[in-house]
């Protein structure tokens, strides 16, 4: 009788150093987290980019703000404190700290409860918004001088990349403005340039802008038809701008699409940014 009571004791005491002491993970199939983010400009349809790093798994937010990352891959070992990553653009970088053991969430949470759900809604905060009004049924391309204009309010200070066009000793233009036609969902990339008085192509550059909060600025866009062939339509106008985020993991960078997803390039558009642009017509 003794001998058996022994074993008993033996056998639970086995088994309770090789279970998971999570919230009965080796029972689960999968495990997810989710949560609810909602940015600055409450009315924004602009999607949340989340990232979750060592499993480098990616999502976005639905309409309603809301997202999930399913968890279903356990055969790695990753233990310790990964963070969760929300990214758009135009707003500063946020992330929430999640505990792991051996691949799985561990029951020592802070940020999320049983279910794998954030505890608390995140609210990313705007680094500067970008509108323009421009709405006009006139072809701009037979404009004596076609530009846009876009207001810019800048919520905290920044540090920024974009085209500029200088002549002599002041700024004539930005630059680097990208035509977006939604019905055949064709991209113009278009950049100003211009020959001076002595025959000298001048081409715009790339500049780096520091902006300061509570800055509300005017950028001027100027376009050249002659430059810019366009197909008769509706375009959408995008202004091409880089924010320098103090810092944005690699491995963020990489499941966004790499770095020409922040260059002067087509895939630029695919960047979830918070911004409103303008709306032309080409007859």
């Amino acid at each position: 009788m003794k001998t058996s009571f022994f074993h008993i004791i033996t056998l639970l005491f086995i088994y309770s150093c090789t279970s998971n002491p999570l919230w009965n993970d080796s029972y689960k199939s999968e495990e997810k987290l989710s949560g609810k983010i909602v940015l600055e400009s409450m009315n924004s349809d602009t999607k949340t980019f989340v990232w979750l790093e060592g499993f480098d798994i990616h999502t976005q937010t639905n309409d309603q703000g809301e997202f999930s990352i399913v968890l279903n891959d356990f055969s790695n070992d990753i233990s310790g404190s990964l963070n969760i990553y929300y990214f758009v653009h135009n707003y500063i970088l946020d992330s929430t700290s999640i505990n792991f053991v051996n691949g799985r969430l561990s029951s020592n949470q802070s940020q999320i409860d049983n279910d794998g759900s954030l505890l608390e809604t995140i609210y990313l905060k705007k680094i500067l918004s970008c509108f323009s009004n421009y709405q006009s049924d006139m072809d701009i391309m037979e404009s004596n001088n076609p530009k846009i204009d876009y207001a810019i309010t800048a919520h905290k200070s920044a540090s920024i990349s974009q085209y500029m066009f200088i002549m002599g000793d002041s700024i004539n233009s930005r630059s680097g403005l990208i035509f977006y036609n939604s019905i055949d969902d064709s991209k113009v990339l278009h950049r100003f340039s211009k020959v001076n008085s002595d025959g000298i192509l001048i081409q715009d550059q790339l500049y780096p802008v520091d902006i300061e909060m509570s800055d509300e600025l005017t950028w001027t866009y100027r376009i050249d038809p002659n430059q810019l062939s366009l197909s008769a339509g509706e375009y959408e106008v995008y202004p091409y701008f880089k924010i320098e985020h103090p810092y944005l993991p690699i491995g963020l960078v990489n499941a966004l699409g790499g770095t020409n997803m922040f260059e002067f390039h087509e895939e630029y558009l695919n960047l979830p940014c918070d911004m409103a642009a303008a709306s032309i017509t080409v007859n």
